[in-house]
């Protein structure tokens, strides 16, 4: 009997012990999805998650680092992250006229340039009036009613990309016989319409620091409410189930128009 206690007891440890050592690589590719999807817009391909994954445990920090240095040096890339970061913050692949002739500053990141695009729309309210109906167009077929666009005025200006998620979580709550917008905004991580990467709280906690992406109120106010959403501008925004993650479009709105 005691033999056999013994063994479940370092079945236990093993298993234990097992669990730990894959804990670090599981976080580890949090931290790198979630660089490519603040940095580039997206998350990384098979052949990138390859090149990107080394035998010592990178910081957050240190992978954003990567990718600013890669936005300076390689013309493409900040250009396929400035579409992205544009088509995320509009709806549409044209940019309004003044902004369009300004080339993005090298090593902008997709954070970077989103946040460029909401203090844009933040002093130009026709225009995100124009979002704001784009967004409801695509989520439940509709332009916005005169009291939803009233709703989000009240608002902190938000992206075309967050705005879509909103209006969809808001819909699947709501149906059938949708009335107008109400309540707290939120996101789903299962939205389809956004490309997204469940995080654990110790990494979403690092990546806020690194990123600057806080969360609305103050930090115990915060996780009452659930606000574990990072995104650019999505502060005030509830993760459904309090689950911490990173969103984006993704590119997911191309031909949308």
């Amino acid at each position: 009997m005691k033999s056999r206690l013994t063994s479940l007891f370092a079945c236990a440890v093993l298993a234990l012990l097992g669990a730990f050592a894959s804990a670090k690589p599981d976080e580890q590719q949090e931290r790198l999805d979630a660089s490519f999807l603040l940095a580039q817009g997206r998350l990384p391909t098979a052949e990138e998650r390859q090149a990107w994954t080394g035998a010592e445990e990178k910081p957050f920090a240190g992978l954003l680092a990567r990718h600013r240095e890669q936005l300076r040096s390689e013309a493409a890339v900040q250009h396929a992250v400035a579409v992205r970061a544009a088509l995320d913050a509009f709806g549409i692949e044209t940019l309004p006229a003044e902004l369009g002739a300004v080339k993005p500053t090298a090593g902008s990141t997709y954070v970077d340039l989103v946040q460029s695009h909401l203090q844009w729309l933040a002093v130009h309210p026709d225009t995100y009036q124009l979002v704001v109906d784009r967004a409801y167009r695509l989520a439940v077929g509709r332009a916005a009613f005169s009291i939803e666009q009233d709703y989000w005025r009240a608002r902190a200006t938000l992206s075309f990309a967050m705005l879509v998620g909103c209006v969809d979580s808001w819909a699947r709550r709501n149906a059938p016989g949708l009335m107008a917008t109400t309540g707290i905004p939120s996101i789903s991580i299962n939205c389809g319409y956004l490309t997204t990467r469940r995080l654990s709280p110790a990494v979403a906690a690092e990546v806020r620091a690194v990123s600057g992406l806080a969360p609305a109120g103050a930090a115990a106010q915060a996780l009452a409410c659930g606000r574990n959403l990072i995104a650019p501008g999505a502060g005030e925004i509830v993760s459904v189930g309090g689950i911490h993650l990173v969103a984006v479009g993704g590119g997911r709105f191309s031909g949308c128009e």
